[in-house]
């Protein structure tokens, strides 16, 4: 007879189904896997002849064929092993069929015939259970913890090839679906222990409730990383579709310690990353800092000393919050919803943009220092802070302390969700912004602010977004105050106007 058994491979982040056929027909012992297989899956051969014999079975002395469908696509990864082993079992009658209908085998084999992880798992488990055809998923005991399936599907462990046969009889239960609960850091740095910066705290809140990409300005030692580092404390919790997302992403790249990813990412790539590390690629297409950091916080210290090819790829990941690395063999797509927090130095001594120091640098310096990120790259950063500015305290209202900011963050993002039907306030559309602001006029707004404060339609659209955020966070209705403030953060397109005018005179 003909076995199937249903696997999955890793060709990228959604992975795909995989329908192992095995045939035994008359010939020569000898052991044939077609379909694509990579070198990694070629050289199973002897690792399932071993498991087979030393799990207790016995292996046919035929012509084997297996066949790893769908025929045309790739297949590539450790997870397959398992799922060929038992297709020859059920092929040579060892093991019935009907045990095996609409279950997934995800595991790789020892010689021992012994059930091991492999790079991916978590992540190919949790599409294997999306997926509606399966209803029941078998993995290796010792991978257990860092499975994330949903509650409908049933979730198997077992630790050898032995065990199947009990599985075959319905002799091993399904493992009980543990309730996630999201892990709390302990801050290393909060907000309290950042003395002044009421206004940068109250920026880095309200750019928390909507997930707006952020740019903070100023002289070395002003606060920058500081802010940056107490920021990744007052973000919500994760819900668990999220903890099994950044696990599926994180399992690709092989950097799992064995669980569910309990704390959102925090990514701090030094300026010397180059362009495939920092978006993904390289000869094992594997996700890069923005996938690593997806639904979490993207670091990056020193802007303007990252490779300008590598600050321009960030453009469409930030618009689509997805990248796509194209290779020879095909189009991989990974998710890169991240948070860009962004720092940079404006001149070379610090001192631009500064109101009470004079700047020592040439002239032009500061044009040069910010060439990378000025026009489309600056367009998608919604927040702009100037810490070498005058501290006025316009629309700080009180002193936020970590916990008082992750507590309103909780709040204005439920209030944010139920609005925009399930949207954070940086994907609301422009037409249901106008609606939120139709009794402030956002027209007349533009016409009167637009020109003054050098926005394009792309930043006055952001700026919008950020003022919903704020009244999200102040829990009162948007209004003309909002954008306002709003406004108040879009500072770097008018000083860079105005050193460029200072130049050419």
């Amino acid at each position: 007879m003909i076995a199937k058994i249903t696997t999955a491979g890793r060709p990228g982040f959604n992975s795909t189904l995989i329908t192992v056929e095995a045939d035994i027909l008359s010939g020569l012992p000898n052991l044939t896997i077609v379909g694509l297989p990579d070198h990694a899956v070629r050289e199973s051969r002897e690792r399932i002849r071993s498991a087979i014999t030393n799990a207790g079975f016995y292996f046919p002395a035929k012509q084997i064929v297996i066949n790893l469908s769908p025929n045309d696509t790739p297949k590539e990864g450790g997870l397959i092993e398992a799922a060929m082993a038992t297709a020859v079992l059920v092929a040579s009658g060892q093991l019935p069929q009907e045990a095996f209908l609409e279950t997934a085998l995800l595991a790789s084999l020892s010689l021992d015939g012994s059930l091991k992880s492999a790079r991916a798992l978590a992540a190919t488990a949790v599409y294997t259970a999306a997926h509606g055809g399966i209803k029941k998923i078998i993995i290796p005991k010792c991978a257990l913890d860092e499975i994330a399936a949903p509650k409908d599907t049933s979730l198997f462990a077992i630790s050898s090839l032995k065990d199947l046969r009990e599985f075959s009889q319905q002799k091993i239960l399904c493992v009980e679906h543990k309730e996630f609960i999201a892990d709390t850091e302990f801050p290393e740095l909060t907000f309290e222990q950042i003395f002044g910066l009421e206004e940068e705290k109250r920026a880095l809140a309200i750019s928390a409730v909507g997930r707006h990409h952020l740019l903070m300005v100023g002289s070395p030692g002003t606060g920058k990383s500081l802010l940056a580092r107490a920021y990744r404390y007052i973000l919500p919790p994760l819900s668990f579709a999220e903890a099994a997302e950044i696990t599926r992403v994180h399992s690709l790249a092989g950097i799992t310690s064995g669980d569910l990813v309990r704390t959102r990412p925090f990514r701090a790539p030094h300026h010397t990353t180059s362009t495939p590390a920092l978006v993904g690629g390289s000869t094992l297409v594997k996700p890069g800092e923005i996938s690593l950091a997806h639904l979490g916080t993207l670091f990056l210290d020193e802007l303007p000393e990252f490779r300008n090819e590598a600050l321009q790829s960030l453009r469409e990941p930030l618009e689509e919050k997805k990248i796509t690395i194209a290779r020879a063999r095909g189009h991989i797509t990974y998710p890169s919803d991240f948070q860009l927090i962004a720092a940079a130095n404006p001149c070379r001594c610090g001192n631009l943009f500064s109101e009470s120091r004079q700047c020592q640098c040439r002239s032009g310096t500061g044009l040069v220092q910010f060439s990378k990120i000025i026009g489309p790259f600056l367009d998608r950063i919604a927040v702009e802070l100037n810490l070498n500015a005058e501290k006025k305290n316009y629309f700080a209202k009180e002193n936020l302390t970590t916990h008082t900011a992750r507590e309103k963050i909780i709040k204005a993002r439920k209030k944010s969700l139920t609005r925009n039907s399930g949207l954070l306030n940086n994907e609301i559309k422009p037409e249901a912004l106008y609606q939120i602001f139709s009794r402030a006029n956002p027209v007349k707004i533009f016409n009167d602010y637009a020109n003054l404060e050098r926005l394009t339609m792309r930043s006055w659209i952001n700026t919008l977004r950020v003022a919903v955020s704020i009244a999200d966070f102040e829990n009162e209705e948007a209004s003309e105050i909002h954008i306002l403030e709003a406004l108040n953060y879009r500072f770097l397109n008018k000083k860079i106007d105005n050193l460029r005018a200072t130049k050419a005179a």
